[in-house]
């Protein structure tokens, strides 16, 4: 595949560049056969090179861990100890803060630290 139809970085010669719009054509059929159909139908339309298709689908997938990170940090804030041992409710944390570093939001030991200790008490 050629990195360059995804960068932006090859651009065709003219509107009859055949070897230009042939890797285009592959890749963009890649896109097609690789993506769920519903996504497809969020990032395609019908003039769309191979890098506006993956322009759009790294939009999509950036709004996306967005949303992620907002309901994580919502969850890692109000997660409360309740009947839960305090083992359990320790590994609930961890585990949001682990998921919250996989979308660039990351939570420092002491952040950890202190919404155990808050949330403990609550």
């Amino acid at each position: 595949m050629s990195y360059g139809h995804l960068s932006g970085k090859s651009k065709p010669t003219g509107n009859d560049d055949e070897e230009w719009f042939s890797v285009d054509a592959r890749i963009k059929s890649w896109f097609y056969s690789t993506c769920d159909p519903s996504l497809l139908q969020i990032i395609s339309s019908d003039d769309c090179s191979a890098k506006d298709l993956w322009d759009r689908l790294q939009e999509f997938f950036r709004n996306n861990k967005m949303s992620q990170m907002l309901q994580l940090q919502d969850q890692f804030r109000n997660t409360k100890k309740g009947s839960n041992s305090i083992t359990a409710f320790c590994h609930t944390l961890k585990n949001l803060a682990d998921d919250l570093k996989d979308v660039d939001s990351p939570i420092t030991d002491i952040e950890l630290v202190m919404q155990i200790l808050r949330q403990q008490h609550r």
